[in-house]
Formats: structure tokens, sequence, C-alpha cells
């Protein structure tokens, strides 16, 4: 069937739906939010007037005509006896010419509607592009609606700044035309692309092993690290020896890492990693680096009830009980102290103030 012959057609198949149409409106009043069949009975300069059966008229404003910005460009796309779809925006008073006004743009809009409908329930990704960042994730188009990923649905080795322009696949989580809500996941979809890959890295890590990755969130109680697929916990306890608050002071999304595997849960599909444990343990060196008696400086660690917490070299912190009067340090600022006693077993140093 050559192109003219499919278009000639679809024409007659319209127009019977149409004539389907003029029989079944006599019984009924068109409701807002319907799609129906038209046929354009009059090109004005503000629009276009159509024949939606029953002896009743529609207009379709100007605004609502996608492509036409002029009269000029309703009489190039539009023709009288063209029939089309057109959407129901409201009915008006009968005392008015037409009966309702209608809509050609938002057809496709909600027919856009099912189709995301279709796509979230076969399980299927779609392609989005992030469009701007807002509270709490990230504002994406997707077809001619924005939707809403979550910051917590994300899996990117980026700031949510540096996304906007990206497009990036995701699973739509919830669709409702009503309420004009869409929202997607960024994580499940890309979580569903690596699948094969991350069953390939279970079977084979294991406890021990030194694995390359990168750093694709970071939160309050450490960073996770994309190992071959599987996003691996990087504990904030185990990515430094030294006392620090937050991952962010030492590592960055997106930098490249060496961590060893510590534990290996292939139930559920996790592993734990640490940082810190490649390099060489600060405390077997304190041994032959102090003595009970050496004067040292100790840069406060952090503030106690009872005392202070002073950084002796990175990782090796010494306690110092408050002396009389001794309330004035201050976070970050190193002082003049004496090594009293060394417990390395304990992993405690006792120290005095000699200001």
């Amino acid at each position: 069937m050559t192109v003219a012959n499919m278009e000639i057609e679809t024409s007659s198949e319209m127009r019977d739906a149409f004539a389907a149409l003029l029989e079944k409106s006599f019984e009924s009043t068109l409701k807002s939010g319907a799609i129906v069949i038209g046929e354009v009975i009059r090109i004005e300069r503000d629009g276009l007037v159509i024949d939606v059966g029953g002896k009743s008229e529609g207009f379709a404003p100007l605004k609502e005509i996608p492509g036409c910005n002029s009269y000029e460009d309703l009489q190039n796309a539009y023709q009288v006896g063209q029939v089309t779809e057109f959407f129901v925006i409201q009915s008006v008073d009968k005392k008015e010419e037409v009966n309702y006004i209608l809509s050609i743009r938002r057809v496709n809009t909600w027919k856009n509607w099912d189709r995301l409908a279709d796509i979230k329930e076969a399980g299927e990704n779609i392609d989005v592009v992030v469009s701007g960042v807002t509270k709490g994730g990230v504002i994406v188009n997707v077809l001619t609606f924005k939707g809403f990923i979550p910051a917590s649905q994300l899996r990117v080795a980026m700031t949510l700044q540096e996304l906007v322009g990206q497009t990036v696949p995701a699973k739509i989580l919830e669709v409702d035309k009503k309420k004009n809500k869409l929202i997607l996941s960024h994580r499940e979809a890309v979580f569903e692309q690596k699948a094969k890959l991350r069953a390939e890295t279970m079977n084979t890590i294991n406890e021990g092993d030194v694995v390359e990755g990168h750093v694709v969130k970071i939160t309050d109680f450490g960073a996770f690290v994309d190992i071959n697929g599987i996003d691996g916990l990087l504990p904030l306890s185990e990515i430094t020896w030294r006392r620090i608050q937050h991952p962010s002071e030492v590592l960055t999304l997106g930098q490249a890492l060496t961590v060893r595997v510590l534990t290996v849960d292939k139930r559920l599909q996790r592993i734990s990693l640490s940082l810190k444990r490649l390099e060489v343990d600060p405390w077997d060196t304190v041994t032959s680096t102090f003595s009970i008696g050496d004067r040292v400086e100790g840069r406060i660690s952090k503030l106690l009830s009872s005392g202070v917490l002073g950084e002796l070299t990175p990782g090796v912190e010494a306690y110092c009980p408050y002396g009389a009067g001794e309330r004035f340090y201050k976070i970050g600022e190193s002082y003049p102290f004496e090594i009293i006693s060394i417990a390395v077993q304990d992993r405690r140093i006792t120290l005095a103030y000699r200001g």
C-alpha cells in the first residue's frame, strides 16, 4: 500500500467515526476532558469552528492549535471539511454561538498520559532530559510533561546541578494525569540495566579482595562506591584513620577509588568496603614513634566533658583530662603536651598539658 493510499484510508476511517459520532451525539452531551472527532466547518482569524455532531459546534482557539500563530498559519494547515481529533476543554452557555471550547494541542498531551501509564504498566524504561534542580531532586522533561526524580532515586557520580541537560534512563514510579503528577526513578532503571553485570560481580567477588570503583553517592553515614554494577557501602569509619565528621571531607562524587572488600552478602547483594585498611594502621608505629615523657604537639580534634582528644599524627589521638582551669582548648588548634602513658593494645595515649 502506498503512502497516499494509507492517507486516504485513514481519512475515510476518521470520516466514518465522525458519522457515527453525529448519530450518538444527539443522545448525549460532550464532557470536559473527552477526546472527540470533529469536522472543520469554518476557519476564522482567531481559530477553527468545528462541527462536533448533534447540531453542536465547537471552537478551537489559535493558542490551542499547535504550530499555528496566525490566520495565515491556520489557512495553510487546515481546510474546510478536514476531520481530526479534539480535546473538549469545556462546554459554554447555550446562548453562545458555539457549544464547546476545543483544543488540538491537548489531544497529544492527554494521549501521552495514557502512553506513560502503559510504559509504567509494562515496566519499561524511558529516556528523560534533566531540565532543572529543585528541592529534594531534579525536574525532567518526559514527552510533553515535567516529571520529578527524587534525589534518593538518582544514581549518578555528579552533583544535581551537573546533571542539568543530561539525558538519563528512568523508570516510572507514579503517573496520575488528574493530579498532573509524574514521579520517576533513575536508580531503578540503572539497576535494571546492570542486572547481568551485578550478578556476575556477586559470583566472583570475595571478602578481602582489593577492587576498583568510583563514588556514586555521599551520605552522612558514608559513601556508596560502584563496584562493577554493585553499590558497595564505604562506612564513615572505614574511610580514613583520621577522625572526620562527614565523607565529603575526603571524598567527591565520581572519584575513583581502590578499596578492600570487608563483607559480601550474596543473598542481599550487598558488600561493605574499606579505604583505610589499604593503608598502614598508624597505631602500628606508635611505639617506635613516641615514648612516655615525650613533649609533643597535639591538634585538638574533639572536646569531651572530662577532657580533650588531641591528634598527634594522622589517625593517632591522645586523651588529656582537664586540669584546674583547663577549658581554653579550641578545635583545630595545637597545644603542648607531655605523654604520660601509652597502651597500644587499647589504642590509648594519655597526655598532660605543659603550656
